[in-house]
């Protein structure tokens, strides 16, 4: 029944097979789970396993029994009794009454546990159901240390009208399927070792064998497993506390090679010849494995044998599938062997093909063999495809591979349900020309035809001892080319992903409808009756605070007026009288008329009054203090405003006892106030954080308004912080926010006031820059405490709202100005951020439809990435002067966060484009969708249409021909133009024109001209005036050509007939 609960508490599985238990006569009375003291070696039992998978947790010198009726009796400290405690509320309510009680038996201090073991066991004798001995079954086959162990194993051996039996088949039912919760648990894992392989291991042997370095098995072995323990170094966002190495990794050379996890990596060094990388991750204590086999200067035969294992081992990748026996996977890679016409290999593979993997490394009941046909495979099983090939004769003596050798391939593989294809979790690339590197730049038959043609081969030089086989060696161009293309065809799947999901939106949005209504407006009320009304014998002017009315003597009588319907007050004096002009709100006002007056157009409205004071100070007062009751309400009606527009929120439970505490915060935005601003602290409670602050204030913010949450360490900053971007506005302080950020300040501005340069050694400065790094690593550590015990409790008790801490990654971080300051914007797994500066930049890309790089080319140095929401009532936003150096880095940023983008090279006005798109949808879609973005494609049909239109033939010489005649006739043109100055200077010299009227001709061609200019620059095609903004919507070159005449007589000027002379 324990087993079952522990089933439903992971949610994952249909029902555990605790059934099966029995010593084949008979049930078991009792399962019993023992361990001892813990050790720092690594340690694969399944008594540990199972604490590990009952409780998450170890429990060292602990003994569990689970008796039939549903009791379950505990041994063990003080410590770990009450870390069991806190699930058996749980146990029980979801066992639906197959678990009625769990007892917990503290041993005493100092105490072997003896009492407590003779209790249990005689509490169990009483709760057995049938007659005759305690049948208890353990686990014989683990061996623990310590006291504790032995005197449990010595009371039970002991115990009278007890037996046992093997449990371990049971156990092992239980723990082979595994939930949903711990496949994404060995997807981590597997993820892990992958990098590791791909990221470490890979490019340090690459390296090692290029440069002929003399590095050590052992060495690189300890390399490995550092990079493991720590993720940060492979670029892995996992939690270094969850991490651990399956086994100590394995590299092996230069013929001896022990195939088996035990084998350990020697001081050997490394041989370029047959090298064998095996190592293992785990995560949250769940394993996984992966192995390759690297040649450097293979045989032919080697590479007929790697792609005979290479097809054996997707053979039983392909034969792990749902109600197969495992006996027969092994017959799989067997019979590919076979059929590979490599038979001689069959006896060289080891006596299994792999084995389940879980909590423990080697599930030995779930081992691939030829052996195990009682056992079949199911949906959520885990194993370790593993082939190995050991003691193979190197039949090429003339090459430099060793006289034995061995080949090894092993993958982690997740069975599916439904019988579909496994799934390989490593994906290490393993084809020939991943694996096989050659030292040698030319084959024979290349240095012959060298001797033969020397003068028209130019040597190579060498730049690297690595080629592949086909030749392609590690050319960075040929690299890039390869992941341009990949790129490329991964864009193209987005393409249709994109336009299927805005079709989707458009369509949802469209047929929505609009439930929101319209504020009732209600007039304000300055006095309910007229006798509330305060009155003045003198006739002077009340500034009623209370009713937040203004009393003003007209023909005499007071008449109130509410502040709300004045606009305006001012005051003007001269020698002896002041004047007090009030304007109120009517329809005549100059600017936005407000509801209240559009409520009341019919009726007729009071504009303004003006009174005559001759008390100057009392007319100022009255001026001064209805303005400041109008800011009041104003104030008021505005916060009233926003609140009226917040979505209303839980509120918080405080947790009774001590909670996760994040002390001397800061807090942006501010809460407001005046005054010095003080930190203050940030506590964890059941459903929220409360932010205090010195000055009474505090802040709440609920975990179900937490739509992203961050934690940025303090690399490069001197801050370190906490952010959260919420689904709903809250108030901070008098303002609505979305973004509320806590943080600490880890060094000090310090400005230094000597002109002299400090000497680097000087120690003074030493000593100030280890206390900055002591400051910043206090801080750091304080908050990333913080942040892991916030993320326990998330995922203990609010798993439904899938919160975790994001860390935004710098090594992918590009400049750009998203709002009006350049900022530095960092990648998260789900967001784009810039949390240092004000504003923040939060941008979610789960709500992006596409992306659009505009002014990308013509040599410029920057360029602006427009993103565009799949709410198109959302206006898109831009991000401007990104470096052009890093537009590779951002498209393959995007195209890892499967992110269609398009690349532009002018600026597109965004808002009449959207408005398009949703008012026809569907032609959208049928058009092309989001692919008239695709300049590229575009430009390419319209130079395919003008090839294809394009036929050379007599016309085009005619064409020519004329354009000779236009240009003759050009020239005569200018030769006539000279011939007519030339009569015109004789006419001139006949006439005799006066100076002034030589100068007042000349003014008048001026003045036309400019006039002529004015004109074309005024006008256009497009009707814009000369101060309009130029909004380009055609490449640039396309536009110039268009226009190519027009420019070009704009920048010619007029021809005058007037001669030099007539112009000086």
């Amino acid at each position: 029944g324990w087993l079952d609960a522990a089933d439903a508490r992971r949610a994952g599985r249909k029902g555990s097979e605790s059934s099966g238990f029995g010593n084949g006569s008979r049930k078991a009375d009792a399962l019993v789970i023992a361990t001892g003291k813990t050790t720092e070696d690594l340690r694969y039992m399944k008594s540990i396993a199972l604490e590990l998978w009952l409780f998450a947790y170890e429990l060292p010198e602990t003994v569990i029994v689970l008796l039939r009726d549903g009791q379950a009796h505990v041994v063990t400290g003080k410590t770990k009794a009450a870390l069991i405690s806190q699930c058996k509320d749980e146990c029980v309510a979801k066992s639906k009454g197959k678990v009625s009680g769990l007892h917990i038996h503290i041993r005493p201090k100092g105490t072997t546990g003896e009492d407590q073991f003779k209790q249990v066991l005689e509490e169990a004798k009483k709760a057995k159901q049938e007659e005759g001995d305690l049948v208890v079954g353990n686990l014989p086959k683990d061996k623990h240390e310590g006291i504790f162990f032995g005197k449990w194993s010595e009371v039970l051996s002991s115990c009278d009208g007890a037996s046992t039996f093997d449990a371990s088949p049971g156990f092992a039912k239980v723990l082979t399927c595994k939930s949903s919760e711990e496949q994404t648990s060995v997807k981590k894992a597997s993820y892990l070792a992958t990098q590791a392989m791909r990221a470490f291991v890979v490019p340090q042997l690459e390296t090692i064998v290029d440069e002929e370095k003399k590095v050590k098995h052992s060495t690189l072995a300890g390399q490995i497993e550092d990079r493991i323990l720590e993720p940060s170094k492979l670029e892995v966002r996992l939690k270094q506390d969850k991490v651990n190495i399956c086994y100590a990794p394995i590299i092996q050379s230069g013929g001896k090679y022990d195939l088996k996890i035990t084998a350990q990596s020697d001081d050997a060094l490394i041989s370029y010849d047959t090298i064998v990388c095996s190592l293992g991750a785990r995560y949250a204590s769940y394993c996984s494995n992966v192995s390759r086999t690297v040649f450097v200067d293979p045989t032919k035969e080697q590479e007929r044998y790697y792609a005979a294992l290479l097809k054996a081992h997707q053979a039983v990748v392909n034969a792990a599938r749902e109600g197969r026996k495992l006996s027969e996977l092994y017959v799989a890679a067997r019979e590919s062997f076979i059929s590979s016409e490599c038979a001689e290999l069959v006896p060289h593979l080891g006596r299994n093909v792999g084995f389940g993997m879980g909590l423990e490394f080697r599930e030995s009941a779930y081992t691939l063999s030829e052996k195990n046909s009682a056992a079949v495979v199911k949906p959520g099983m885990v194993f370790n495809v593993c082939l190995s090939l050991s003691g193979i004769k190197n039949k090429a003596k003339d090459s430099d591979q060793p006289a034995e050798y061995a080949m090894q391939l092993a993958d982690t593989v997740l069975v599916a349900a439904g019988g579909n294809p496994a799934e390989v979790l490593t994906e290490v690339p393993k084809q020939w020309k991943d694996v096989a590197y050659f030292l040698n730049e030319e084959d024979d038959e290349e240095e012959e035809d060298a001797k033969v043609k020397k003068e028209e081969v130019l040597p190579a030089k060498r730049s690297s001892a690595l080629r592949a086989r086909d030749g392609e060696g590690t050319e960075k161009d040929k690299e890039l080319m390869q992941a341009e293309g990949l790129r490329r065809e991964r864009q193209d799947e987005l393409t249709r992903k994109a336009n299927e999901e805005t079709l989707r939106y458009l369509t949802q949005s469209k047929h929505a409808g609009d439930d929101d209504k319209s504020k009732e407006i209600v007039d304000p009320v300055s006095y309910k009756s007229s006798l509330q009304v305060p009155s003045s014998k003198d006739l002077l002017i009340v500034v009623d605070q209370r009713s937040e009315s203004v009393v003003l003597p007209l023909y005499g009588i007071c008449v109130p007026f509410h502040i709300s319907v004045v606009k305006n007050v001012s005051t003007s004096s001269d020698t002896d009288h002041a004047f007090v002009r009030i304007i109120f709100q009517s329809p005549s006002v100059i600017g936005a008329v407000s509801p209240l007056v559009q409520r009341h157009m019919g009726n007729a409205f009071l504009k303004e009054a003006s009174f005559r004071c001759t008390d100057v100070k009392h007319a100022n007062r009255i001026v001064q203090d209805i303005k400041t009751m109008k800011r009041l309400v104003q104030q008021r009606e505005s916060e009233k405003r926003e609140r009226a527009t917040l979505v209303a929120q839980e509120k918080l439970v405080p947790t009774k006892g001590r909670v996760p505490v994040l002390s001397d915060v800061w807090i942006r935005p501010t809460l407001g106030g005046r005054g010095k601003k003080m930190t203050g602290s940030l506590e964890a409670h059941s459903n929220g954080f409360r932010y205090h602050s010195p000055k009474g204030e505090q802040l709440d913010v609920v975990f179900g308004n937490i739509k992203h949450a961050f934690f940025q360490p303090a690399e490069k900053e001197m801050i370190c912080l906490v952010h959260f971007h919420l689904h709903d506005e809250i108030m901070v302080g008098k303002k609505k926010s979305r973004d509320v950020q806590f943080y600490t300040e880890v060094m000090e501005v310090v400005q230094t006031l000597d002109a002299g340069r400090r000497n680097t050694y000087d120690p003074d400065e030493i000593e100030e820059e280890q206390r900055e790094r002591e400051r910043r690593n206090k801080v750091n550590n304080q908050y990333n405490s913080f942040v892991k015990k916030v993320q326990d409790l998330w995922e203990r008790d609010h798993r439904e709202l899938s919160l975790e801490f994001d860390i935004p990654f710098r090594e992918l971080g590009f400049t750009g100005v998203p709002n009006k300051s350049t900022s530095f914007l960092i990648p998260t797994v789900y967001c784009l951020v810039d949390l240092i500066e004000v504003p923040f930049f939060v941008l979610t890309l789960s709500e992006i439809a596409v992306v659009n790089l505009e002014r990308v080319g013509f040599g410029l140095k920057n360029f602006d990435m427009v993103f565009v929401f799949k709410d198109f009532d959302k206006e898109p936003h831009r991000v401007d002067a990104i470096p052009s150096a890093q537009v590779e880095q951002v498209k393959e940023w995007l195209t890892s966060m499967n992110i269609k983008y398009y690349e532009n090279k002018m600026n597109l006005v965004w808002k009449p484009i959207l408005k398009t798109i949703k008012e026809d949808p569907e032609a959208f879609i049928n058009d092309g969708g989001w692919e008239f973005l695709n300049m590229e494609a575009s430009e390419s049909d319209e130079d395919a249409e003008q090839s294809e239109s394009f036929e050379p033939d007599s016309d085009e010489d005619e064409d020519d021909d004329e354009d000779d005649d236009e240009e003759s006739d050009f020239d005569e043109d200018e030769e006539e133009d000279d011939d007519d100055d030339d009569e015109f200077d004789d006419d001139e010299e006949e006439e005799g024109k006066t100076w002034e009227e030589l100068e007042e001709e000349a003014r008048r061609s001026d003045k036309k001209r400019s006039h002529e200019q004015d004109s074309d620059e005024g006008g256009g095609a497009t009707g814009e005036g000369p101060g309009d903004k130029f909004q380009p919507q055609l490449p640039l070159l396309y536009h110039l050509n268009q226009h190519r005449s027009t420019i070009a007589s704009a920048l010619t000027p007029p021809t005058s007939k007037m001669n030099n002379k007539g112009r000086d």
